[in-house]
């Protein structure tokens, strides 16, 4: 409703995505070195929660700032704009879970989008 939950919930999501480029939640496991010459590499599941939760926060005060004719509609908006940030993140941090997960809450968005416009 208000035009600054909207600014902010945008402010939030560039954030999130450019936060996942610069400084993804990934983290390497105490120099070990594989014999391939790859390195081990873990989760750092502190970044992980501050991007993901940037990332749907943001979504959600988009969202407020727009007036949808129901509630499916809009969650199913939430849904397709929560995955595709998860998955851009997921991707940028070459973790396949997350990648997939953000895929499948986008899909599942997308449905829930499009049953909310018939109603």
């Amino acid at each position: 409703m208000n035009i600054n939950e909207k600014l902010a919930g945008e402010v939030l999501y560039a954030l999130a995505l450019v936060l996942s480029v610069i400084r993804p939640p990934v983290d390497r496991l105490a120099c070990t070195v594989l014999p391939s010459g790859e390195v081990c590499t873990g989760i750092n599941p502190f970044f992980l929660t501050l991007h993901l939760g940037l990332v749907m926060i943001g979504s959600l005060l988009v969202a407020l700032g727009h007036p949808f004719k129901n509630t499916h509609e809009r969650n199913g908006w939430l849904g397709v704009v929560s995955g595709l940030g998860i998955a851009i993140i997921g991707g940028f941090s070459e973790l396949n879970e997350v990648v997939i997960f953000g895929a499948l809450l986008a899909t599942l968005g997308l449905l829930l989008y499009k049953l909310g416009g018939l109603k």
